[in-house]
């Protein structure tokens, strides 16, 4: 039993050796020189057919911001989804907002990767574009950081789970589950990582921006408005009229008694000087 629990702890020590050296790797800071010079050189293929095609290939994720302006924000919301539903994108946010003289919206849409510039001409064609930006990451190391990690987590799970059949007591197989579980949750949170960053490479993300522009007038000539707007501002007028007459009454009234009082006043005078 004691040569079992050997192998079974030296089985677990040479998983973690691995991913100690697949770390060592990852950084890529150095590497021995004597193993280069211990290695035959015709284990080196020197086709790069040879080579794993992850190493050749570029992986980039793109997002794009674009403003837009109009006459009317809802039906420039409305071209603007109508384009995403024919690009097959995703609406994930959606904001608008009045104004006291402008009104604004802003989307947050995913288009696919390989449709982004195509997408951007088609929004391009609905309104005045005021902002365009697009901007590339490359996240190549990342994801082949990732997928190494995967593939040594995966071979260090493969070995531990042999290890786990051949384990002969409690002691040996509580120690076996408990590497397993942890190397099981380090290789799921890095699987979830890299599906997470596969979706940014194959779906770029536009922020779409929408105003309005206020130098052009959205109210279209209406004939029956128009006499409705004659009819009010005449009976506005006549009321003006009316009121201000009214207004007038009282002075009125004093002035033509004043009149007579004068026109009295100079009867009397001109009869006493007759008199006289």
């Amino acid at each position: 039993m004691g040569g079992s629990k050997a192998a079974i702890f030296a089985g677990i020590g040479l998983a973690v050796l691995g991913l100690a050296g697949c770390g060592t790797t990852d950084a890529g800071d150095s590497t021995d020189s004597t193993n280069f010079e211990q290695m035959d050189s015709g284990s080196v293929s020197k086709d790069p057919a040879g080579f794993d095609q992850k190493g050749s290939e570029q992986y980039l994720t793109q997002n794009s911001s674009i403003s837009l302006q109009g006459s009317d924000v809802t039906e420039l919301i409305d071209k603007v989804l109508l384009i995403t539903a024919e690009f097959s994108g995703v609406v994930s946010q959606q904001d608008i907002r009045n104004e006291s003289e402008q009104s604004y919206a802003s989307l947050t849409i995913d288009v696919p990767e390989s449709d982004l510039e195509d997408y951007l001409d088609r929004l391009a064609s609905v309104g005045e574009v005021t902002f365009l930006s697009t901007s590339t990451l490359d996240v190549t190391t990342t994801v082949i950081d990732l997928d190494t990690r995967v593939d040594t987590l995966n071979t260090s799970i493969s070995a531990l789970t042999t290890l786990q059949g051949a384990a002969t007591s409690v002691t040996d197989l509580i120690a076996v589950e408990s590497e397993l579980t942890a190397r099981i949750a380090e290789r799921d949170s890095l699987v979830a990582q890299r599906g997470f960053l596969q979706s940014q490479i194959d779906m770029s993300t536009v922020y779409v921006s929408i105003w309005t522009d206020p130098s052009i007038s959205t109210d279209s000539p209406q004939f029956v408005q128009g006499i409705q707007n004659g009819w009010n501002s005449l009976i506005n007028a006549v009321a003006a009229s009316i009121t201000f007459a009214g207004f007038l009454v009282p002075f009125l009234a004093a002035i033509i008694v004043l009149i007579i009082l004068i026109a009295a006043i100079r009867k009397v005078i001109k009869r006493v000087r007759q008199r006289i």
